[in-house]
């Protein structure tokens, strides 16, 4: 049984209408299958949200991407919320889906953001609904720490 937390907050709404811009040293695009990998890092920009990883692996229909998939020590994913809050993921890996906007976490995950810091080995994050929950088998454990303190 998985842990559920919603959160109150959503990012930037603007971010989503933003020029996705793509770069790395090495970076190879594979038009006639669809890919692009940057085997020796990546870095993705689109509004405030920014991911930074050691590997990257993206697949494209036409001008869309339909999923990224990055491993780092970690990758770190930051993105500004509407509440001018700042949420950062870190993870070993993670592997996005563009078209239902969720990225599955794995290893090591932490999520800070402006209610506290959850970390997990596994987690599924919807950017839509901003809901968090640990994934897996054998009851994954789920942490959430809450600091009143943290403005």
């Amino acid at each position: 049984m998985g842990l559920s937390l919603t959160l109150s907050v959503f990012a930037l709404e603007s971010d989503r209408q933003q020029k996705i811009t793509l770069s790395g040293d090495g970076c190879i695009s594979k038009l006639n299958l669809g890919q692009t990998e940057c085997p020796k890092g990546m870095l993705i920009r689109q509004g405030s949200l920014k991911i930074e990883s050691d590997y990257g692996l993206i697949t494209h229909e036409g001008k869309l991407i339909a999923t990224v998939k990055m491993t780092g020590s970690p990758v770190t994913m930051e993105q500004q919320m509407d509440d001018g809050s700042r949420m950062v993921i870190r993870a070993n890996q993670i592997d996005f889906d563009y078209q239902s906007e969720i990225a599955f976490l794995k290893g090591d995950v932490r999520i800070e953001n402006n209610i506290g810091v959850s970390t997990g080995e596994a987690m599924e994050f919807n950017l839509k609904t901003q809901e968090v929950k640990a994934v897996g088998e054998n009851n994954q454990q789920f942490r959430l720490e809450i600091d009143p303190n943290n403005d």
